[in-house]
C-alpha cells in the first residue's frame, strides 16, 4: 500500500477516492506546471557543475581544479547527477521532476486537508481550499519547474504540513529530515519541528533524526574535505542585511494573490468556530506548528532582501501559511457538505478561476497567454518575474521543444570542440554553460570565492554590480597566472591593484581553501579560519535598484 493510501486509510477506511475538487486540482495543476514551465538563468550553474562531474570527469566544480561550491542545494545537485547519469536532457528532467513533485505535493495537500476537516466528513465532499489556492496560483505553479531546487522546496513545505497532522509518520519524518539538504535556511524549521516532535511524544523522533544525520552529516564532511568550507559560496554572497528590500519582497509576494485577506478571513473563521469546537477538533496544534516553521524562513528572507525573482525565496512559508487554513471551510460548512455538494463544488471552481486570474505586478498581460498577445515586463520594487526568462529563447527552450542544447550528447560534443584558452567573465550563466571548457569568473560572485566575500553595496539581492571591475581584474590574473595559489601575489609584483594589496592576507587564505589538497584536518582548520573573512575594497558607484537584468549576448535587453 502506498504512503498516500496508508495515510488516508483512517478515519475514512475504504473511502480514499479523490473528490471532484481534488481531481480538478490534480489535472489543472499538472497542466499549469507544464504550461508555465521555464528555466531560470541560475540553473545553468547546476548544469555546469553536474556535467563537469558526470560527463567531463572534472569533479563537482565550476572550473577545473578550483574547489568552490557555487550551488545552493546539495540535494538538487545530487538528484541532477543521478538523472543526468541516465543521459537525460535537462529540459526533460525539469519538466519530469516538476510534474512528479506536483503529484506528490497534491497527495500531501489532500492528506493535510482531510486530516484537519471534520472526522465524519465524506472524502467526496472535500473542498480543499488551500489546495485550490496553491494549485492554481501562478507563482507556485511556476516554481515546480525553473531548473533549480524550487520543486523540492514546495514538496518540503507540504511534507512539513503533513507531519504536523501525522507526527508519528516515519516517511513524513524522513521527508522533513531531508529539508536542510534542499536549502540551508530550512535547517531552522527542521530544528523547530524536531523539538516539537520530541516534546510531544517524550521520545526522540528517530526517522527525522536519522534521515538528516545520514544525508546532511556525510555531505558536511564531504564539503569540508572537498571544498574546505562549512557553507556554500552563495551563503557568503547573500550574507547581508537588506531588510527594507526584504519587506518589499514580502509585499510583492503577498499582494497579487490577496494572501493577507485570505489568511485574515480564515483566522476570523477559526475564531468563530472555536465557540462550537474544541482546539483538538480544529487542529490548533498542527496549525501552530505550520506557522512556527514558516516564521523563521520569512524573517531570514526579509533579512537578506529576498530574491531577484518573484516569490521564489518565500515558497516554503507561503505554502505553509496556506496549508494552515486546511479543513476550516469543511468545518464551517459541515451541515451543507452532503446536501449542497454540487453548489459547494461550483463555488470551489469559481475560487480556482479567481486564483488563476491573479498575476504579479511585473507583468502587464496574464502569463497564461504566454507570448500569444505580446509581452511586457518591468521590475516592481526591484523584483522581476519568471516570465523574463520563460520567454527568452536563449534560456528556456520552447514548451514543446526538446531543448537540443541541453541534451547529454550536445554537452559532450561542445566539450570536444570548445576552445578553453580564454578566461571569460560575466554574469550570464547560460553563456557560461555553453562553453564548458572555458574557465570563467562570475562577475556577480555566484561561483567566484573572492567576490562572494567582498563587502559591496547590493543593487538587488545577490546582485552587486560594483563587483564587475574586480571580476575583470581576477579574469586578467587567471589568464596570466592560472588557477593556483600565489597568483594574486605574483600579479602584485607586475601590476599593483589597490583592492588586492589591501586584502592580500585574506585573499591568500581563501586561495588555500579554494586550491586545497583534500586533507580533512587541514581543510577543517581552513574552514574555521576563513569563516568570517571579508574582502573590503573601495566601492564604485552602481546602478539603481530595479535595473533590468543583464541581457545575454546577441539578445535585446529586457526582451524575450
Amino acid at each position: 500500500m502506498s504512503l498516500f493510501a496508508r495515510a488516508l486509510a483512517s478515519p475514512w477506511r475504504g473511502r480514499r477516492s479523490p473528490s471532484p475538487v481534488e481531481i480538478v486540482c490534480l489535472v489543472g495543476g499538472v497542466c499549469l506546471v507544464l504550461w508555465y514551465g521555464w528555466l531560470v538563468d541560475d540553473c545553468y550553474v547546476y548544469f555546469r557543475y553536474v556535467d563537469n562531474f558526470v560527463i567531463y570527469h572534472l569533479g563537482l566544480v565550476n572550473n577545473r581544479g578550483e574547489f568552490v561550491e557555487g550551488f545552493s542545494s546539495p540535494l538538487w545537485a545530487v538528484l541532477l547527477i543521478v538523472l543526468r547519469a541516465l543521459h537525460l536532457n535537462y529540459w526533460i528532467i525539469t519538466l519530469l521532476v516538476g510534474v512528479l513533485s506536483y503529484v506528490g505535493f497534491w497527495a500531501l495537500a489532500v492528506l493535510v486537508n482531510r486530516r484537519l476537516a471534520p472526522a465524519a466528513m465524506r472524502p467526496s465532499s472535500a473542498l480543499s481550499i488551500p489546495l485550490i489556492y496553491l494549485a492554481f496560483n501562478y507563482g507556485v505553479a511556476s516554481y515546480f519547474t525553473s531548473g533549480v531546487e524550487s520543486p523540492l522546496v514546495i514538496l518540503a513545505a507540504a511534507g512539513y504540513a503533513a507531519l504536523a497532522v501525522l507526527p508519528a509518520s516515519a516517511p513524513l519524518q524522513i521527508l522533513v529530515g531531508l529539508s536542510p539538504m534542499i536549502r540551508h535556511e530550512l535547517a531552522v524549521p527542521y530544528v523547530i519541528v524536531l523539538v516539537w516532535l520530541w516534546r510531544r511524544s517524550r521520545r526522540a523522533p528517530v526517522a527525522a533524526l536519522a534521515s538528516c544525520a545520514l544525508t546532511l552529516g556525510p555531505y558536511l564532511l564531504f564539503r569540508i574535505w572537498y571544498y574546505a568550507d562549512f557553507f556554500p559560496n552563495t551563503f557568503y554572497l547573500k550574507d547581508v542585511v537588506l531588510a527594507g528590500q526584504g519587506l518589499n519582497y514580502l509585499y510583492d509576494t503577498f499582494m497579487p494573490y490577496f494572501t493577507v485577506p485570505f489568511l485574515a478571513a480564515f483566522a476570523l473563521l477559526y475564531r468563530r468556530l472555536r465557540a462550537s469546537h474544541s482546539p483538538q477538533d480544529l487542529g490548533r496544534e498542527a496549525r501552530v506548528v505550520m506557522w512556527g516553521a514558516a516564521a523563521p524562513v520569512i524573517l531570514y528572507v526579509v533579512k537578506i532582501g529576498g530574491d531577484p525573482r518573484h516569490l521564489r525565496y518565500l515558497l516554503f512559508p507561503f505554502c505553509l501559511l496556506a496549508f494552515s487554513t486546511a479543513g476550516l471551510a469543511e468545518h464551517a460548512a459541515a451541515g451543507l457538505l452532503d446536501s449542497h455538494r454540487k453548489a459547494l463544488a461550483a463555488g470551489c471552481l469559481v475560487l480556482a478561476a479567481c486564483v488563476a486570474l491573479c498575476f504579479p505586478r511585473q507583468l502587464q498581460q496574464h502569463p497564461i497567454f504566454r507570448s500569444a498577445f505580446g509581452y511586457s515586463h518591468r521590475a516592481f520594487l526591484g523584483v522581476h518575474d519568471a516570465a523574463w526568462h520563460r520567454l527568452n529563447p536563449s534560456v528556456t527552450p520552447p514548451l514543446f521543444g526538446v531543448g537540443a542544447s541541453l541534451s547529454y550528447r550536445a554537452a559532450r560534443d561542445r566539450y570536444e570542440t570548445d576552445n578553453g584558452k580564454t578566461i571569460a567573465y560575466g554574469s550570464w550563466c547560460t553563456e557560461i554553460y555553453l562553453h564548458p571548457k572555458r574557465p570563467n569568473i562570475h562577475s556577480l560572485g555566484l561561483t567566484e570565492p573572492f567576490l562572494a566575500r567582498t563587502v559591496m553595496r547590493s543593487d538587488r539581492p545577490a546582485h552587486k554590480v560594483g563587483l564587475a571591475p574586480m571580476a575583470k581584474d581576477i579574469a586578467a590574473i587567471r589568464q596570466t597566472y592560472g588557477f593556483q595559489t600565489g597568483a594574486f601575489k605574483s600579479a602584485l609584483k607586475r601590476s599593483p591593484v589597490d583592492w588586492i594589496r589591501s586584502n592580500l592576507s585574506s585573499i591568500e587564505l581563501i586561495e588555500d581553501k579554494v586550491f586545497n589538497k583534500h586533507h580533512f584536518l587541514h581543510n577543517f582548520r581552513l574552514a574555521l579560519r576563513t569563516m568570517f573573512i571579508k574582502i573590503v575594497p573601495g566601492e564604485p558607484a552602481a546602478p539603481a535598484a530595479g535595473a533590468e537584468p543583464p541581457a545575454p549576448p546577441n539578445a535585446a535587453k529586457g526582451k524575450p
